[in-house]
């Protein structure tokens, strides 16, 4: 009698496949919220026992490596304050690229300053007494109709 493997699976999977999809499902949420935090620490707490492990066998390694890791601080700090003083100079000779600029742009210009106009002759275009902010003649005026309950025939 031969065992057809194939009908074997395709016969399981027709009648429990969903109780396999849910299983599978539950694995997964379980694996995701709990078991998860489990291998985590157990693969910290791992690799902090080896380290200890080699460092203690061997203190030379570990006086070794602070000294590359203060190197390598030392050396990304040097970095840091060569990268800040050249953006300070681009900076400072941006500034004074404006300034420059600034300066050529209004050398030959001079000023007026407000209310004293070289040109006496000029005729204002304005009423002496015309004052914006008071609004423009009959038109301020204007009241709008007052509002009553009896406007959308609510009251007869």
């Amino acid at each position: 009698m031969e065992v057809d493997i194939f009908g074997t699976i395709v016969h399981s999977i027709e009648n429990y496949g969903w109780y396999m999809l849910l299983f599978g499902l539950v694995f997964a949420y379980v694996y995701q919220k709990i078991l998860k935090s489990y291998i985590d620490e157990y693969e910290k707490r791992k690799n902090e026992e080896e380290y200890a492990a080699k460092y203690h066998k061997n203190p030379d390694l570990f006086v070794e490596r602070q000294i590359a890791q203060q190197q390598y601080a030392m050396k990304l700090q040097e970095k840091y304050k060569s990268d800040a003083e050249e953006y300070k100079k681009k900076l400072e000779e941006k500034e004074a690229k404006k300034r420059e600029e600034y300066r050529l742009k209004f050398e030959g210009i001079g000023g007026e300053k407000l209310g004293s106009s070289s040109n006496k002759d000029k005729s204002n275009s304005f009423k002496p007494e015309y004052n914006p902010l008071t609004g423009a003649g009959s038109s301020s005026n204007y009241r709008p109709p007052r509002r009553s309950a009896c406007s959308r025939g609510g009251c007869g």
